[in-house]
């Protein structure tokens, strides 16, 4: 009898392991903070690795950033990207660039501004956090972003929200 029960306390704390095991790696994340290339290093890394990249931010003048856009939508990544209107217009932004080069994009509407710093790598990883894809921020500014491996549907469907706010007429 004593037998089994150790048995089955040994099987109870692989099971409970397990679990928790699985738990903690899905909270995993990293951290990174500007200025320096951290934020833009691993931003690029989960678009060249990404199926599906749903995008919105503030602004984006990043050149490295766009380029891997453009590389991950000529090797048949889907991507969507929402940005500011004002920002999108402003002297140094890519924005035109990667529309013209047949990446589906939207200014806002509705909102004062369109504020958000979050991309969504096929429906399960983010990165959110103040760093806006700019050249500025990489180099200059204080900033950080946070990238995780939950909240992905959460990111995703607010996406969904704002795609479909945006693309009326």
């Amino acid at each position: 009898m004593k037998g089994r029960i150790g048995i089955f306390f040994i099987f109870v704390f692989i099971v409970i392991a397990f679990i928790a095991g699985r738990y903690f790696t899905a909270l995993s994340g990293n951290v990174y903070f500007t200025p320096g290339t951290d934020c833009e290093n691993n931003i690029i890394r989960e678009i060249e690795r990404a199926k599906k990249i749903d995008i919105a931010v503030y602004s984006i003048t990043n050149q490295k950033i766009a380029n891997s856009i453009f590389a991950a939508h000529k090797r048949g990544a889907r991507i969507r990207i929402i940005t500011d209107r004002t920002m999108a217009g402003s002297r140094y932004s890519v924005v035109a660039d990667l529309e013209a080069g047949g990446i589906p994009l939207r200014r806002h509407r509705g909102h004062k501004i369109e504020h958000n710093k979050f991309a969504v790598f096929d429906n399960a990883r983010i990165v959110t956090g103040s760093y806006n894809w700019t050249q500025g921020a990489t180099k200059y500014n204080s900033e950080n972003c946070i990238f995780l491996n939950i909240f992905g549907p959460k990111y995703s469907r607010r996406f969904e929200y704002l795609w479909g706010l945006y693309g009326g007429g």
